[in-house]
């Protein structure tokens, strides 16, 4: 049976007309509030509608959730005292965390992906605190990801928001091409493309690096073969980055 619109819910924001493979749902007047697009009505017409599900395939499909498949039960109503959306407000608990080994000046702000909200890519943001040298020999080894990475630098001066507060090494490409970063910078990591290492020398004022991921949990395989003995001998936080996803 075609599915159903709930007139009392339903925006009239015409979406889901463009958006039925079919051409089955239709609206009337088309016009304009302020910018927004907006219809008098909108329907389902029954003869046109194949019941093929796509309207009530994924949660917000519907902006306002107003299609229902004929039959379906009853949405459940928030209770009093509750609110619908909290869960999409996440609040990280660092204090079980040991994403970072002793000795590594990060702060994890949040962190997050699919396993703790269903539908996330990966994405963790962290303080890189004040220190005078290195304190990884190599720090992050060279490594691919299955999806593409955005790697934001984010300087914490706000009279000079573009002075990062720190030195960067980093090296991209199987060549191990070297870069210097000094300044606020997000930097594209295609699919299965090497980069790193990413190494900190100095920090002066703390800053905010946020990584992306972008696919539900982070991947990584590492290609420690193009470091050299001398490097990998003397690096002791090399064995805490390990293959994950491959």
């Amino acid at each position: 049976m075609p599915s159903k619109i709930d007139d009392s819910a339903c925006l009239r924001c015409g979406l889901c007309i463009k958006g039925c493979p079919h051409d089955a749902i239709q609206g009337s007047n088309p016009g304009k509030v302020s910018t927004s697009d907006v219809y008098e009505q909108v329907w389902i017409d029954p003869d046109l509608c194949q019941d093929c599900g796509t309207c009530t395939s994924m949660d917000y499909w519907c902006p306002a959730e107003a299609i229902s498949a004929e039959g379906a039960p009853p949405r459940v109503e928030v209770g009093e005292g509750e609110k619908k959306y909290s869960k999409y407000i996440y609040n990280y608990d660092g204090s079980f965390d040991s994403h970072f080994t002793e000795g590594v000046p990060f702060k994890v702000i949040t962190k997050i992906d699919k396993d703790v909200l269903p539908g996330s890519d990966f994405y963790m943001v962290h303080w890189v605190m004040p220190h005078e040298t290195p304190f990884l020999e190599i720090g992050h080894p060279p490594h691919i990801h299955r999806d593409t990475e955005l790697l934001f630098h984010i300087g914490s001066d706000p009279n000079n928001p573009q002075d990062l507060g720190s030195e960067i090494e980093f090296y991209l490409g199987p060549e191990m091409e070297k870069h210097v970063i000094t300044k606020s910078c997000v930097i594209f990591i295609p699919p299965n493309f090497i980069h790193s290492p990413w190494k900190p020398l100095r920090t002066w004022r703390p800053w905010i690096f946020i990584e992306v991921n972008q696919g539900p949990k982070h991947t990584e395989k590492g290609y420690h073969q193009l470091l050299t003995p001398e490097a990998m001998a003397g690096e002791p936080h090399l064995a805490h980055f390990v293959d994950e996803g491959y």
